[in-house]
């Protein structure tokens, strides 16, 4: 990016980066808790739609799923679950209205949502090493 090789950041800036990068290691443990729980109510979401009687009550619990895993695609990276991110995106892709989900994808769909919930509760970050190359070989992720 700079042309100078010796380019150093000043002291005073690089403590405010180094105390950034320290404030959002921190917040990894409350990231998860929470994401957790959000990742608990995408599961319930799709009970719902698997539960739902009509084709309006199915789509709109489907949607309802995609918000979620979109926020926690989004979110993930930043606070150091990598694997969250992934497990996530894969679940807005499977979900996302347009790409109209069926009744047919359900379980596939459901089996990425037990294993967004497991990686949070284990608090499995970063790119979740042998454990995450397993899960992203049984997903279908990468």
């Amino acid at each position: 990016m700079f042309e100078d090789d010796d380019f150093e950041l000043p002291d005073d800036l690089a403590a405010m980066a180094d105390a950034a990068g320290a404030a959002l290691a921190g917040m990894g443990e409350e990231f998860a808790a929470g994401a957790e729980g959000d990742a608990g109510a995408l599961k319930g979401h799709l009970e719902k739609a698997a539960q739902s009687v009509d084709d309006e009550g199915f789509q709109q619990n489907m949607a309802r799923a995609f918000g979620i895993a979109h926020d926690l695609k989004g979110q993930g990276s930043t606070f150091g679950y990598n694997l969250v991110t992934e497990i996530a995106g894969h679940l807005c892709t499977l979900t996302r209205p347009q790409n109209n989900p069926g009744r047919e994808t359900l379980p596939q769909i459901q089996v990425c949502a037990q294993a967004l919930l497991d990686v949070l509760a284990g608090r499995i970050d970063g790119d979740g090493g042998t454990i995450g190359v397993r899960l992203r070989e049984t997903l279908g992720i990468g």
